[in-house]
């Protein structure tokens, strides 16, 4: 099945992926619609939203007001909840997908949005904090951070992953220190390569992925 829906979604996995969003749209809602998106991805070992809320936690209180940007099925407003973050909301560009994180109960609100479409439907510094995992592959540019740091109220936080082949490939670090040098955020924790999707077909020890929390200015 995991090999099957590779095929079916070229658009959104490895050297393939797109940065096109009608396309991850779809081929997200054709995952969506399988109904094993989330066995699928236990069968690969994603720890990926777990990992990042236990990282979260040592930032932010629970209190805190969280966007899930990119939530997906819910994962990570899952594992937010469990740690007990109770004010979390969600946002993503599948329709289908939003309608599996509704069944969790983790969202005090899901909406459907494009991220590619500036500005995001929120103030300044609507947020406390910003969750945003496993998405950051779709987007061509840089300037998704610079409106994430845009939400997020000065002394919060962007919590993020990025696969370490883009990390590599695309000098991805010096877009970082980028919006670092421009006063918008400055680095608080970073991590070497972790493993991605171990159980990947594609992916296996191939593709890994890094997390990053930055403060915002």
């Amino acid at each position: 099945m995991s090999r099957d829906i590779i095929e079916d979604t070229p658009d959104i996995w490895g050297s393939r992926s797109s940065t096109d969003s009608s396309k991850v749209e779809r081929d997200y809602d054709t995952f969506a619609r399988t109904g094993t998106y989330d066995e699928t991805f236990d069968e690969w070992g994603y720890v990926g939203p777990q990992t990042a809320a236990a990282i979260m936690r040592n930032f932010v209180p629970v209190s805190g007001r969280i966007l899930d940007a990119a939530c997906g099925s819910g994962l990570s407003g899952t594992a937010l909840r469990y740690l007990g973050y109770e004010n979390v909301e969600g946002i993503d560009i599948s329709a289908e997908l939003l309608v599996l994180a509704e069944k969790t109960g983790a969202y005090e609100r899901l909406e459907r949005v494009d991220m590619q479409d500036f500005p995001l439907p929120f103030e300044d510094g609507d947020f406390d904090a910003v969750s945003f995992i496993g998405a950051l592959t779709y987007f061509e540019s840089s300037q998704i951070l610079r409106e994430l740091c845009r939400i997020v109220r000065s002394g919060g936080f962007v919590v993020f992953s990025q696969r370490d082949d883009i990390m590599r490939e695309q000098d991805y670090g010096a877009r970082l220190d980028e919006l670092e040098s421009e006063g918008l955020w400055r680095r608080r924790f970073g991590t070497e390569p972790m493993p991605y999707l171990p159980n990947h077909p594609e992916y296996a020890s191939r593709i890994g992925v890094q997390y990053f929390v930055y403060e915002v200015l």
